[in-house]
C-alpha cells in the first residue's frame, strides 16, 4: 500500500524527542502543522508551519486543529489538567488519531499506572481510553522503555562512561528494552502509514532498540572503552536495592520533595509485575519491520557516545 501524507499537529517538536519525530514526520512527507504557546520564543526549523495558540482555549484549538488528521503530543510531563481541553478540541475538530505524550516504559499493568513519575501520562491514557471509544476519533500510543542514547551519555543504565563508574540495581541481570530517538520516529512514521494505521488505533504501540541489561552494557562499554568498572565484589560497583530507593523517594514525596523521582523509573523497569522486563512480549517489532540492534551495533552507538564525551 502506498504511503501518504498526513497532515499533523504536533506539540511539543522542538524537545530532544520531538525534534527527531518532526524530522521523520517531514522527512516522511507529512505535513507538519508545529503548535505552541502564545508567549513562546522557542524558534521552529525553517520551512515548517508553526502556529502559536492559548492552549487553554477550546474554541482557538478547534480552528488550529482543523484540516489535521493526526494530534502528536511530544511534552515531557503532560498532565490531564491542561490536556483535556486539547484532546476535545482535537476531538471536536475531526482529528481522526491522537497520539499522546507517554513514550514510557509499560503502562499496561495496574502496578505501573500507580507510579507517581507517570501520574499524568496515565491519567491521559485512561481519559482517552474511556472517552475516544464515544467519538469518531482514535489514539495510539508509543511506549519504548528507556532513551538509549540519553541513558549511556548520563550512565542510567549501568555504566556512566564520563565518570568511569557503574551502578547496577538488584544484582544488574535483568534486560529491559532501551530505544534510540531515531528508532521511536521510524515507529512514528510506520504508525501513520496506511499499512498499519487501522492496525494501530486504539492500541499501545510497544518497541525496542536493543535488549540490555545494566551488567550487560557495563561489559560492552568496558570492551569498546577499556574503562575498567571494576565487580560488585571489590566495591567498585554500586548495588542499590530498587525497594530501598523507592522506600526513600516516597519518603520525600510525602515531604513534598521530588528530588527522587527518578527512583521510580527502576521500579517500572525492573520491578516484578511492573511489566520492564516484559518488552518483548509486547514489542510491535516485527509487525510493523522495525530494527532490534545486534551487539556491533550497540558497540557502535557507544563508541559514538564515548567520543562526544571525550573518553575516546
Amino acid at each position: 500500500m502506498a504511503s501518504i501524507s498526513r497532515k499533523v499537529a504536533f506539540i511539543g517538536a522542538t524537545g530532544n524527542l520531538g525534534s527527531h519525530l518532526l524530522r521523520a514526520l517531514t522527512g516522511a512527507g507529512h505535513a507538519v502543522t508545529v503548535i505552541q504557546r502564545k508567549e513562546s520564543t522557542t524558534p521552529t526549523p525553517l520551512g515548517v508551519k508553526t502556529e502559536k495558540v492559548n492552549l487553554t482555549n477550546f474554541d482557538d484549538l478547534v480552528s488550529v486543529f482543523k484540516g489535521h488528521e493526526v494530534y502528536l503530543n511530544a511534552t515531557p510531563f503532560p498532565s490531564l489538567a491542561t490536556e483535556k481541553v486539547i484532546i476535545d478540541a482535537a476531538v471536536a475538530a475531526s482529528v481522526k488519531r491522537i497520539v499522546p505524550s507517554e513514550f514510557s516504559t509499560n503502562m499496561d499493568t495496574p502496578l505501573s499506572r500507580k507510579l507517581p513519575h507517570v501520574k499524568g501520562k496515565t491519567e491521559i491514557r485512561e481519559y482517552l481510553e474511556s472517552h475516544i471509544a464515544k467519538t469518531s476519533a482514535s489514539w495510539t500510543s508509543i511506549n519504548n522503555g528507556p532513551f538509549f542514547e540519553m541513558c549511556l551519555k548520563y550512565g542510567a543504565l549501568g555504566p556512566n562512561m564520563a565518570q568511569k563508574t557503574a551502578v547496577f540495581h538488584d544484582g544488574g541481570d535483568k534486560y529491559i528494552g532501551a530505544s534510540t530517538l531515531p528508532d521511536i520516529a521510524a515507529a512514528l512514521v510506520k504508525i501513520l502509514d496506511p499499512a498499519h494505521f487501522e492496525e494501530t488505533a486504539n492500541q499501545a504501540v510497544y518497541l525496542y532498540s536493543a535488549a540490555v541489561s545494566e551488567r550487560s552494557l557495563t561489559d560492552l562499554v568496558s570492551k569498546v572503552t577499556g574503562i575498567d568498572f571494576g565487580t560488585v565484589e571489590d566495591g567498585r560497583i554500586t548495588n542499590l536495592s530498587v525497594d530501598q530507593i523507592i522506600s526513600e523517594a516516597e519518603k520525600k514525596l510525602a515531604a513534598g520533595d521530588k528530588s527522587g523521582m527518578q527512583a521510580f523509573y527502576f521500579k517500572m523497569m525492573y520491578g516484578d509485575g511492573y511489566g520492564g522486563t516484559d518488552f518483548k512480549k509486547f514489542s510491535w517489532n516485527e509487525r510493523l519491520g522495525l530494527r532490534v540492534m545486534s551487539e556491533k551495533d550497540i558497540e557502535a552507538l557507544i563508541a559514538d557516545t564515548a567520543r562526544e564525551l571525550g573518553v575516546m
